[in-house]
């Protein structure tokens, strides 16, 4: 081993020296820098160059307070587990989070399976708690964002965009329609945007039936509920049938039960939305 060692260094030694020679030929005027240089090249070959500091071993540390026993948790790690870790680290930084370079393997892949199910937004216990729909409203506008979709999807889409003017005017248009005139008409953008909510308010709601239970508003108090039983009753018996006059004296609302789901569910395609004139619709909501 020594011998073969002396020999290394006398061949790396003669590199250099022919390495020096050849540089000083060419480049004369060149002499002092050149020996110096080829001086320390000789140095670095005999030295074996700087040695590379030995590599820390990546120690563990705690990544977050995830439960690995959580069934959505084991799926998504198993996926992660079967993924090069070059490519798992390549994933986390491509993400715009840096690998600590203390990070051991394990605790790299968990950091990856955390970051793949916050975004996907199935974190267990990472997301916030959906928000309760209110017993009443307190405008037209908050109303239509629980009760008519195409409406929610238009609003989420403006906010996306960062739309401001037409969220102002979304609101307005639908709690005070004459003040949002006032304040936005005579533009192309006004137009526009009515437009849309016009059809977001107007889009058909396609309701999950799953009972015979059903609310309705709308009819007119004229009708009485002696009317309003004989309408709903074309679509099938009824188990109950309770009927009010609106606050305005002017339209019935109540609830009935239909005693099958179906025929609940053909009313509801057949009245919900219906126009009745003078502004009043019918609605009718699945309970």
């Amino acid at each position: 081993l020594a011998w073969c060692g002396t020999l290394h260094a006398r061949s790396r030694r003669r590199s250099a020296s022919l390495l020096s020679h050849d540089v000083l030929r060419r480049h004369p005027r060149y002499m002092t820098s050149a020996a110096l240089i080829c001086a320390a090249a000789a140095s670095f070959l005999v030295g074996g160059g700087p040695r590379a500091p030995a590599a820390l071993p990546r120690a563990g540390r705690i990544i977050a307070a995830i439960d690995y026993k959580d069934p959505a948790v084991a799926a998504e790690f198993q996926k992660v587990q079967e993924r090069p870790i070059e490519l798992v680290e390549a994933e986390i930084e491509k993400s715009g989070v840096p690998v600590p370079p203390s990070l051991n393997e394990m605790d790299m892949r968990l950091m990856l399976v955390e970051l793949r199910m916050r975004k996907a937004g199935t974190m267990p216990g990472g997301g916030k708690a959906a928000p309760k729909k209110p017993a009443s409203y307190g405008s037209k506008y908050e109303e239509a964002l629980w009760e008519k979709p195409a409406f929610k999807r238009l609003i989420d889409d403006y906010r996306a965009r960062g739309n401001t003017n037409a969220l102002n005017l979304a609101t307005e248009y639908l709690n005070s329609p004459r003040q949002a005139a006032d304040r936005y008409a005579g533009t192309g953008a006004y137009d526009e945007t009515v437009a849309a909510i016009d059809a977001a308010m107007s889009a058909k709601v396609e309701q999950q039936v799953t009972s015979g239970r059903v609310a309705f508003g709308g009819f007119p108090a004229a009708m009485g509920e002696a009317a309003i039983r004989m309408t709903l009753e074309g679509f099938g018996p009824l188990a109950s049938l309770s009927v009010d006059v609106s606050d305005d004296g002017l339209s019935c609302r109540g609830a009935a039960e239909f005693e099958t789901v179906e025929a609940a569910k053909a009313c509801i395609d057949k009245y919900d939305g219906v126009d009745m004139g003078l502004g009043t619709t019918l609605e009718f909501k699945a309970l």
